[in-house]
C-alpha cells in the first residue's frame, strides 16, 4: 500500500477493512496501463471541467467504467460518489507513479504550473514532481561498462547409447538428438547473455548520444525550428520554441533534470510572468501547424498545446479566449514565469508522443 494512501483514504472514511479492499481494488486497475486511464484519472483527481468520462469520448468513459467496476469487484457495497472518485483517482495514480513516468506529467500538465488545484490533503504534484525527478535520475545512471562482459556457458554431454546398435545406424538417431538439443540449450544461453550486454551496451549509447545533442544544442545557441540563432527569437516565443527543440532532442523519458538549466542557459527567464494567451499568440503560424501535427491535445492534460489548436482555428489575437477558457476551465489571464511555461510545454509535448 502506497504511503500516503491512509492520509487520503482518511478522507472519506476510517474503516480499516473498507481501506484494504479499496486498495486491492486500485492494485488491480493500476496493473494495466493506458494512455486513457492516466487522462481520465487526472481529470477526476483535478476535478477538472473536461469531464472525466470525456465527451462522445469512447476511451475515457470505457476508463472510467473500468475504474468503478474493479471496486465493485472488490467490494460489491462500492457506490461511485464525487468526493470518493477524487481520492481514489489520486491513490490510482499515486500507484501508477512507480512504474510509468507518463502518469506523473500527466499530474504536472494537469496542474498547470499551479493554475489548477487539486483539493486533496497531499499535495499530488509535488509528489509527481518528485517522482520524475527520481525516475529521470535513475533511468541516466551510468552503468560500468569495463564490468560488462558474456560468460561462457557451461556445456556437459553424456550420450546415452543404451538404445543403439552397432549394426543399425538408425538407432543412432536418439544420441544425435539428445545432442542437438544439449547445444540448442547452450547456444539459447550464450545468445541470452548476448542480447543482455548489447542491450546494457545500447543503453549506455543511447544515454550519451541524448546528453550529447542537448549540449550541443544549448552551446551551439542555435534553435532547431526555425533555424535562427537563439539571440534573434523573440523572448516571447522562447518558451514554446525551445521547449519543442529540447523534446524533440528527448529518447529516455521524463528527460533529463537538467532540461531547466539547459533552458536557462538557453535564454529563458525564470524571473516575471508571461500568459499562457500571449506566448501563444506569439508563435508563427507555420510553427504551430508543425507542434500540432499528428497530435491531439486535450483540454486537461495539454493545455498549452489546445491553446495553440484553438488559435489555429480562429488565428492569432483574442478570439480564441473565451472558448479556451470556457472549455479547459482556466483563467485566459493565467500566466507563469517563462521556464515554468517552457517546462510545461516540453512535458506537454513528451505526453502527446
Amino acid at each position: 500500500m502506497h504511503e500516503d494512501f491512509p492520509k487520503l483514504f482518511s478522507e472519506i472514511s476510517t474503516d480499516g477493512a473498507q481501506r484494504e479492499l479499496r486498495w486491492t481494488a486500485i492494485e488491480t486497475y493500476a496493473g494495466t496501463y493506458t494512455r486513457a486511464r492516466i487522462e481520465m484519472l487526472a481529470r477526476l483527481a483535478f476535478g477538472t471541467k473536461p469531464p472525466a468520462g470525456g465527451l462522445q469520448q469512447d476511451d475515457l468513459a470505457t476508463a472510467l467504467t473500468a475504474f468503478h467496476k474493479a471496486f465493485t469487484d472488490a467490494d460489491p457495497t462500492f457506490q461511485p460518489a464525487e468526493r470518493q472518485d477524487q481520492i481514489l483517482a489520486a491513490a490510482a495514480l499515486l500507484q501508477y507513479f512507480g512504474t510509468t513516468s507518463i502518469a506523473a506529467m500527466a499530474v504536472t500538465n494537469t496542474a498547470c504550473a499551479g493554475a489548477r488545484k487539486a483539493a486533496l490533503p497531499i499535495d499530488l504534484a509535488s509528489v509527481a514532481e518528485n517522482e520524475m525527478s527520481r525516475l529521470a535520475a535513475a533511468r541516466r545512471k551510468r552503468r560500468n561498462l569495463g564490468n560488462v562482459e558474456i560468460e561462457a556457458s557451461d556445456f556437459s554431454f553424456e550420450p546415452d547409447f543404451a538404445e543403439a546398435q552397432p549394426n543399425s545406424p538408425t538407432t543412432f538417431k536418439g544420441v544425435f538428438d539428445q545432442f542437438t538439443a544439449a547445444v540448442d540449450e547452450a547456444l539459447a544461453d550464450l545468445a541470452a547473455k548476448f542480447n543482455e550486454s548489447t542491450k546494457l551496451l545500447v543503453d549506455a549509447g543511447k544515454k550519451a548520444d541524448e546528453e550529447l545533442d542537448m549540449l550541443s544544442w544549448v552551446f551551439g545557441q542555435r534553435a532547431l525550428l526555425p533555424d535562427q540563432p537563439f539571440t534573434e527569437v523573440p523572448a516571447d516565443q522562447k518558451p514554446l520554441v525551445f521547449a519543442r527543440d529540447l523534446a524533440s532532442l528527448t529518447t529516455i523519458y521524463p528527460g533529463p533534470n537538467s532540461v531547466p538549466a539547459l533552458m536557462a542557459r538557453a535564454g529563458i527567464k525564470s524571473t516575471g510572468k508571461i500568459k499562457i494567451a500571449d506566448a501563444v499568440n506569439a508563435i508563427p503560424d507555420g510553427w504551430t501547424t508543425e507542434a500540432l501535427k499528428d497530435r491531439k491535445p486535450s483540454p486537461a492534460t495539454s493545455p498549452v498545446h489546445f491553446a495553440l489548436l484553438k488559435r489555429q482555428e480562429t488565428g492569432a489575437g483574442d478570439g480564441w479566449h473565451a472558448g479556451w477558457a470556457a472549455i479547459t476551465g482556466l483563467d485566459v489571464a493565467a500566466a507563469m514565469s517563462p521556464i515554468e511555461l517552457a517546462e510545461l510545454f516540453y512535458r506537454e509535448i513528451l505526453w502527446l508522443r
